[in-house]
């Protein structure tokens, strides 16, 4: 730091000047400055205030040991002002003791009786003479012949970084407070802006399982908190009351409140000469957190503390007593006799006296924030009542805010409520304008603080309105918030003024200062600025904004403060209406700029006409027009002429349009398409189970049954169980049965003859996957059953294994499986052709897929001709989407299911067998045999899927249940520009964000409400997500053009 040095050095001249000498040196190769008599001790000066200015100024105090050291008055000088200024001593044993040799060759004309005497007094050892405070810290061991000096030498060093920072912060501070004492305690030497926070945060530093490297002095304390108690307009955390003879053991919690970085006013010690001693006491009791009552036998008697407590009472003031002596209960004022005092009596133990200061300094901290606002609000209160209720007092903006949200919340300190002023003003607070504007906004440097204080006390008599940041109230519960609330609050105090009061010191205009950042910011918004002169400012640079205006200088009239100040009111009252409607306009265009120039801000009507007024007449009145103002008044007067041609506005739909319908041709869309359909198809009333169909589930009890019962058999169920089977399952005369498995192999014999003596048997076979000139996965059907009565089971699955579509016809693999249709489709077919209905096939003459499947009325439609896959997914083949039956949502109960276990047990409902479609397939999930697949409704096995897909084709010709159609690809495409249109007639008429979005979310609201019901009642399936993104792009589209036309 500069003007600072990072050690002292104090050592005895007879026993280490050479050690000393090198010790600095060496220190100061490692980039120390260090205090040296030698170097630093100017001739022809007072050597001791040298000296005592070198400790101060020093981070460390080194203290090298010897016998000349320890037993010189000079060091012992140096070692009390080191402890006085509480620096960090570092002890450096160089010399334990001399001998006698080395005493005599200093005194050679000394008798020998002469060292006998010296070394009774202790002379020739460091030991017997050793300063206390050294004797009890570490020392660092130097002793020549004995230690090692690099090893030394670095420890010293170790202990120079340790804690360096607050070290360093200890005697910066220190200094100040010492040119603050030396200036008999003028606030003009008080620390201000970052430099205070830093200091209190300093002051606050604990040291945890670890001892300080130094403490802070009572000089320091006292210091930072009257800095604090300053920037507060000197409001305290602290009212002490107490009786003089009790001000010497007081003095120990005073500085002990201080070190806890608490402000304090200290009763009449606190009263300035020359102001009204009562008045003085009460503005304290008012401007103060907390009072403690000091109980003693002097201060019950005395007439000043009871009349201090009955006024703290009457405030409702938080009153925390103490007890410094031993008084009857009945002698206390009966204010405090339901309160319990905290005892810090002198004749207390140490330990005591530590627990119950613990309990103090808890006890002003407990609700902090709210007593803090109490006192700011009590004293604004009292102020605007004695100042006859003068509305320039009254709370504005975020004040205001802060005032009624602690009014809230005063039902939790119902001890320490509001009095009826505080209500009273806030309830009148609340009846200004919202958005009325401020007199003055004072700028001014933390040093002039009195003189602003005293300033803006003038201003508010006068009825003038201000900004005086002294008088905010902070929600904040650290500096950082507080600072960051501050500088919000700045920022709305200047754009609200109608006059900038620059108070013009030195301290104001240097390059640090906070107050150039002010007047930066009141010129960028036009403000007027009222230079008042307080100081000579020297060869100080003064800011170009102001120095060729005009200044109100306080220096005149022999700087009498009144006469000055009628001066200053002339200026701030001359041409107050240019002023005023320079400020409202200044106001609405931030606004409006804030609010990114929406056209609901702009001006409209007598508002519009005032202002071009106003612009008319500005001329060359100060402050001028800004930019800002000018191109508000223009956009206002523009904005009935800005509209969106309805060409452009349709040719963005169009546009909107045709990017949707392209994204949706490339595949973009297909993902959130299928995730509607799969809601759609969730969100639809139950259906009953299809009757004509029953599942046999081979389940994990009927695959134990097989186990145990049969002889284990090739394949996915014993020739003797499939036997069993179909020989109890024909007993009942179902009208077919469908095996649901692969059985690529020959059959037993009596199974193969069972087989072929069942003609309402079908199979399945398992349709290979192109591979180069292989196919790979084709399996072949059962060899005893005849094509005809044989069907492909490949179940046709999205992404993500998920089974929406229902493939019907498909070319054969050409290896093992030559079916060209699936086994849904023949079961189907051979069902309703028994019911009487004609198969319409799709087949032309060529067998080319030309026509439109049905069962006789009904048509099953192709995906060929649009919907949302590919043509890539869908050619090749005949397919459909899959309409789920889900009784109750769940699809896997869409028909009757009986357990195979039942059926090989003869334990069965006929009813469920006869005339019925039976699919016999594999349920169980921990079988490796079965399939399983994902779908809108969950996993669900192979042959529940078979089953809803011959569900399907039959209960839509036989019961007129839906199929799932969609629009050819040009009828989606009008469906889709459809939206598109209304979405730009929404943006196109939609003058704001929020309009625009409401009739959005209505269309939205409207396109998925008939969509839904198409698809419930005829199983329509529109596109939704493409005609809602069609309808949002072309309305924030059109929306988007007409809001850059109109900013």
């Amino acid at each position: 730091m500069k003007d600072y040095q990072d050690g002292f050095i104090s050592y005895g001249r007879a026993d280490s000047k050479a050690f000393a000498g090198y010790l600095h040196d060496r220190l100061a190769d490692q980039g120390f400055d260090i205090w040296f008599d030698q170097n630093d001790i100017p001739l022809a000066v007072d050597f001791q205030t040298q000296i005592d200015a070198g400790i101060g100024k020093s981070h460390n105090f080194l203290f090298i040991i010897a016998p000349h050291s320890v037993n010189s008055p000079y060091c012992a000088k140096e070692i009390e002002r080191a402890l006085q200024y509480n620096k960090r001593i570092i002890p450096l044993l160089h010399v334990e003791q001399i001998t006698q040799e080395i005493w005599q060759q200093r005194n050679p004309d000394q008798p020998l009786e002469a060292w006998e005497v010296y070394q009774k007094q202790g002379l020739h050892t460091c030991f017997q003479n050793m300063h206390p405070a050294v004797s009890r810290i570490n020392w660092v061991y130097f002793r020549e012949g004995i230690d090692d000096f690099e090893t030394s030498f670095q420890g010293l060093l170790e202990i120079f970084e340790r804690h360096r920072d607050y070290v360093q912060k200890h005697t910066y501070f220190l200094n100040k407070a010492l040119d603050w004492e030396r200036n008999q305690y003028q606030t003009r030497y008080l620390l201000i802006g970052e430099e205070r926070a830093d200091a209190e945060t300093w002051l606050r530093t604990r040291f945890e399982n670890e001892q300080p490297p130094c403490e802070p002095t009572d000089l320091h304390c006292e210091f930072i908190c009257e800095s604090a108690k300053n920037a507060a307009n000197m409001m305290t955390d602290v009212f002490l009351s107490f009786a003089e003879e009790d001000r010497p053991f007081l003095q120990k919690i005073v500085h002990q409140l201080q070190r806890e970085a608490f402000t304090l006013w200290r009763g009449r010690s606190d009263v300035q000469s020359g102001d009204e001693y009562g008045e003085q006491i009460q503005q304290g009791i008012e401007e103060a957190t907390t009072v403690i009552y000091v109980i003693s036998p002097a201060s019950v008697r005395s007439l000043i503390c009871r009349s201090e407590l009955a006024y703290a009472c009457s405030l409702k003031k938080r009153i925390i007593p103490i007890q410094l002596a031993e008084v009857p209960p009945e002698e206390w004022p009966d204010e405090v006799k339901k309160l319990r005092p905290i005892q810090l009596e002198a004749s207390q133990s140490e330990e005591e006296y530590k627990v119950n200061l613990a309990r103090l300094i808890r006890a002003l901290r407990e609700d902090a924030n709210y007593f803090e606002q109490r006192k700011i609000l009590l004293s604004k209160a009292l102020k605007w009542q004695r100042q006859k209720r003068n509305p320039s007092i009254l709370l504005r903006g975020h004040n205001l805010q802060l005032a009624q949200s602690w009014l809230d919340s005063t039902h939790l300190h119902l001890q320490h409520g509001p009095i009826p002023i505080q209500q009273e003003f806030i309830a009148e607070s609340a009846k200004l304008p919202p958005d009325a504007a401020l007199d003055i906004f004072l700028c001014y440097s933390r040093t002039d603080s009195d003189f602003a204080r005293k300033l803006n006390d003038g201003l508010q008599i006068q009825g003038k309105t201000t900004w005086f940041d002294q008088e905010l109230i902070s929600s904040g519960d650290n500096e950082a918030e507080k600072d960051e609330e501050l500088s919000i609050e700045m920022k709305q105090g200047i754009e609200q003024c109608n006059n900038f009061l620059f108070i013009l010191s030195p301290s104001s205009i240097v390059s640090t200062s906070r107050c150039l950042a002010q007047l930066e910011y009141a010129e960028k918004y036009g403000k007027r600025l009222v230079p008042l002169l307080l100081r000579d400012l020297g060869t100080a640079d003064v800011p170009t904004s102001i120095i060729n205006l005009p200044w109100v200088d306080f220096r005149k009239h022999g700087g009498d403060f009144f006469t000055n100040f009628g001066e200053l009111t002339r200026t701030l009252d001359s041409d107050p209406e240019y002023l005023r409607s320079h400020t409202r306009l200044m106001l609405k265009a931030l606004e409006w700029e804030r609010e990114e120039r929406d056209d609901a801000f702009l001006l409209r009507g007598k508002d519009l006409e005032t202002a071009t007024s106003w612009l008319q007449d500005s001329g060359s009145k100060e402050p001028a027009p800004t930019e800002l103002q000018r191109d508000y008044i223009y956009q206002s007067s523009e904005l009935p002429k800005r509209t969106l041609s309805p060409i452009t506005a349709a040719l963005t739909s169009l546009a909107a349009g045709a990017v949707v319908c392209l994204v949706r041709w490339a595949g973009v869309l297909q993902g959130a398409e299928l995730a509607n359909y799969d809601q759609m198809l969730r969100s639809r009333p139950s259906e009953p189970p299809d009757s004509r169909i029953t599942i046999v589930a081979v389940d994990e009890l009927s695959i134990q049954l097989m186990n145990d019962r049969y002889e284990a058999g090739r394949g996915t169920m014993p020739d003797s169980a499939l036997d069993d089977t179909l020989r109890l399952l024909n007993q009942h005369k179902p009208n077919m049965i469908v095996l649901d498995f692969i059985r690529d192999y020959a059959a037993k014999p009596d199974l193969a003859k069972r087989i072929k003596q069942t003609p309402n048997f079908i199979g399945v076979c398992q349709l290979g996957v192109p591979d180069g000139d292989t196919v790979k996965g084709s399996l072949s059907p059962m060899p005893e059953l005849p094509p005809e009565q044989v069907g492909f089971a490949a179940i046709q699955s999205d992404t993500g294994d998920y089974v929406r579509r229902h493939n019907l016809i498909q070319a054969g693999d050409g290896e093992n499986c030559n079916a060209y249709k699936s086994v849904s489709l023949i079961v189907a077919r051979r069902y309703l052709e028994s019911q009487g209905e004609t198969y319409h096939s799709p087949l032309d003459e060529k067998s080319n897929l030309t026509k439109v499947m049905g069962f006789g009325d009904i048509e099953v439609p192709s995906l060929w001709d649009g919907t949302a896959y590919s043509q890539q997914q869908v050619s090749g083949g005949y397919q459909a989407m899959l309409n789920y039956r889900a009784p109750k949502g769940d699809a896997s109960q869409f028909a009757s299911v009986l357990s195979l276990k039942d059926v090989l047990n003869n334990q069965f409902d006929p009813k469920l067998v006869r005339d019925r479609i039976l699919l016999i397939g594999y349920t169980a999930t921990t079988s490796t045999n079965a399939d399983q697949f994902q779908s809108p409704y969950g996993r669900l096995p192979g042959v529940i899927l078979h089953g809803q897909m011959v569900s399907q084709l039959v209960s839509a010709s036989l019961d007129g249940r839906p199929i799932i159609w969609w629009l050819p690809y040009w009828g989606e495409t009008l469906w889709i520009f459809a939206w598109t249109a209304l979405g730009g007639l929404i943006g196109w008429r939609s003058p704001h964000l929020p309009t625009l979005l409401a009739a959005l979310g209505g269309s939205a609201l409207l396109l998925y409400t008939l969509s839904t019901l198409l698809f419930n009642i005829t199983g329509g399936w529109l596109p939704v997500v493409p005609a809602a993104l069609a309808l949002m792009l072309a309305s924030f589209g059109v929306g988007f053009l007409t809001y850059r036309l109109r900013h």
